[in-house]
C-alpha cells in the first residue's frame, strides 16, 4: 500500500487580457475626476461626480479584479481543480482516474470528459493546448 502525497504540478490563472476593460473603466473614472475636478459650480455636483466615479470603479474595476484573482486551475498528481466566481465560490474537482478524454474546443477552451458526468469545460486559460496535453498525459499515466 502506497501513501504518496499529492503534489501540485501547476496553478494557472486566467489570461491577463481579461483585465483590459476593467482597466479602461478605472482610467475613465480617474479621468472624469481629474477633468471635472475644478470646473463644477455646485457642491452637489461634486458629490454626484464622486458617487458615480466610485460606483464605476467598484462595479466595473474592483469586482472584476476580485473575480480574476479568485479564479484558477490547479493540476496536481491526483486531480484537476477549477475554482471560479466571486471569491472562488464555484468549485469543480475531477480525479485523474475519472477522466476519459481531454479535448480542445473552439474559443480557447478545454473540455474534460468525465465518466458518468457532463463534460467539464475550462475557458480563458493561457497556453490551453499545452495544459490540455499535460492533463491528458497525466490521466493516461494513471
Amino acid at each position: 500500500m502506497s501513501f504518496l502525497a499529492e503534489q501540485r504540478i501547476a496553478r494557472i490563472r486566467p489570461r491577463g487580457s481579461k483585465l483590459f476593460f476593467p482597466s479602461v473603466f478605472l482610467f475613465a473614472a480617474c479621468f472624469a475626476l481629474a477633468f471635472f475636478g475644478g470646473r463644477l459650480a455646485e457642491q452637489w455636483q461634486y458629490t454626484v461626480l464622486y458617487i458615480v466615479a466610485g460606483s464605476v470603479t467598484f462595479f466595473f474595476w474592483f469586482i472584476p479584479v476580485l473575480r480574476f484573482m479568485s479564479t484558477f486551475l490547479e493540476v496536481t498528481t491526483t486531480r484537476v481543480l477549477y475554482r471560479s466566481g466571486l471569491l472562488g465560490q464555484k468549485r469543480r474537482e475531477v480525479s485523474l482516474t475519472q477522466i476519459k478524454d481531454v479535448q480542445l474546443t473552439r474559443g480557447r477552451s478545454i473540455s474534460i470528459v468525465v465518466e458518468g458526468q457532463e463534460p467539464f469545460v475550462i475557458t480563458g486559460i493561457p497556453k490551453h493546448k499545452m495544459v490540455a496535453v499535460e492533463i491528458d498525459r497525466l490521466a493516461a499515466a494513471i
